[in-house]
């Protein structure tokens, strides 16, 4: 069950060039509880849940009819956006990403997901890691079940067992850019060049957030 565990979770496939480690999580949800959310849809609609998380395997929206009812996830293909405590969340590549900084018509927004390169490292250095089948064939729409919440690796009751990781992208329009040198170059205008190049010249850091958010003025 454990090879499964881990073979569940391979259904990542996100370039390793844009990945920033984040920390680690106690649960498998970004938020400790189920919280009241407000689901913009595809369609122009607006549903209001009162039981919602976003799901750290593939940041996916999950909810509950009520506070005792099996967990589901939600269809992504009808989903345009989420806000939960005044954390808003669009959707990019079919995956929910909170909006971290805005600026004019463009946005930075972050994609928070479990971080399988580590977990399976950490893995194959364990002797031992919690047997569960809860990332048991999540296709979207069908019940996922309480046990949503309860993987742990034995004997790391007190720590944090799960390694997350970032990704960056940049929404403009209704265009999207991954937050990376190779991609942002090829985007830039011609007459902004100059002054991207000056921009990152001196100290700029790809994995650090408030460095990022220095380029949304050329997302303009």
């Amino acid at each position: 069950m454990k090879h499964f565990f881990l073979l569940s979770l391979l259904v990542f496939c996100i370039s390793a060039s844009a990945q920033i480690p984040s920390g680690r999580s106690k649960t498998v949800t970004l938020f400790p509880d189920y919280r009241p959310a407000v689901i913009k849809l595809a369609d122009g609609k607006t549903n209001i849940q009162k039981f919602t998380n976003i799901f750290l395997k593939n940041s996916s929206l999950v909810y509950k009819k009520s506070q005792d009812d099996k967990v589901m996830e939600a269809s992504m293909q009808v989903i345009k956006s989420v806000t939960i405590d005044n954390r808003e969340f669009i959707k990019v590549k079919n995956q929910l990403a909170e909006v971290v900084a805005t600026e004019g018509n463009a946005c930075l927004v972050r994609v928070r997901t479990i971080d399988i390169e580590t977990m399976k490292s950490e893995y194959l250095n364990s002797s031992t890691i919690a047997s569960t089948s809860m990332l048991d064939d999540l296709s979207a729409g069908r019940g996922i079940g309480e046990s949503l919440s309860t993987i742990r690796m034995d004997g790391a009751e007190e720590e944090e067992p799960y390694p997350l990781m970032d990704q960056f992208y940049y929404v403009y329009g209704d265009k999207t850019t991954l937050a990376h040198e190779r991609s942002v170059k090829i985007v830039i205008k011609k007459d902004q060049r100059k002054e991207y190049q000056n921009t990152i010249a001196f100290g700029f850091n790809w994995t650090n957030q408030e460095d990022l958010i220095k380029l949304l003025k050329f997302f303009q």
